[in-house]
């Protein structure tokens, strides 16, 4: 598996953290605008506009990873 470049740790870190928090029922769910927003305000953290992006890309491959292990 490649190593994450030290510059997006933060990233990673960020990711886990707010996947700690996402609502699962039937499946796992993607995380809402609402948990981010939430996640940020806590944290006294504002993602600019590529951080956000990483952020979605990273759940849409959590998502379809999870709903690949489930099949």
């Amino acid at each position: 598996m490649p190593q994450l470049p030290h510059e997006l740790e933060y990233l990673w870190t960020w990711f886990t953290q707010l996947s700690q928090k996402r609502q699962c029922g039937m499946a796992v769910n993607a995380l809402t605008s609402a948990e981010i927003l939430a996640w940020q305000a806590r944290h006294q953290v504002r993602f600019d506009p590529s951080e956000e992006a990483v952020i979605d890309r990273l759940d849409a491959l959590f998502l379809h990873h999870q709903n690949k292990k489930d099949k």
